[in-house]
């Protein structure tokens, strides 16, 4: 049996692979994983305040960046912001559910031959690693 790597190498792999794979299915509409991710959120909630939302992902993106795909969706007439919170126009409701038809897909595609118990399990054992590394002071991000 072949040696395992580092978690580290499956966590990046993973992620990258991830990463590439949203946003090679969402090139053609010029959006990306993180477009994806705030649509979701808006999608899942109603709306999102900008000023609670951006702390989730500032570790992945830049105040620009994300201030960029605000301004992308709001040009293209899907969401509108008001007071620092973001909402579907009717329009943006309705490319939301084609859009979310692509990701369907990919999740489907990635998740295949897994069990949901397997997503559970992981999901549970990454947040342990986590939870166990941040009582570490020198380790905090």
């Amino acid at each position: 049996m072949e040696s395992l790597k580092p978690i580290g190498w499956y966590l990046k792999e993973a992620d990258s692979l991830i990463t590439a794979a949203f946003n090679n299915a969402f090139e053609s509409l010029g959006l990306t994983r993180f477009h994806w991710q705030l649509l979701r959120n808006i999608a899942d909630n109603g709306e999102i305040y900008t000023k609670d939302y951006y702390p989730q992902v500032a570790r992945f993106i830049t105040p620009e960046t994300f201030r960029a795909i605000i301004t992308s969706l709001t040009d293209r007439d899907w969401i509108s912001v008001h007071n620092d919170i973001c909402r579907f126009t009717a329009s943006g409701a309705d490319v939301f559910a084609s859009i979310e038809e692509r990701q369907k897909h990919i999740r489907d595609k990635m998740l295949e031959g897994t069990d949901p118990e397997d997503y559970a399990h992981t999901v549970l054992f990454l947040d342990r690693i986590i939870q166990n590394l941040k009582t570490l002071p020198e380790v905090q991000p």
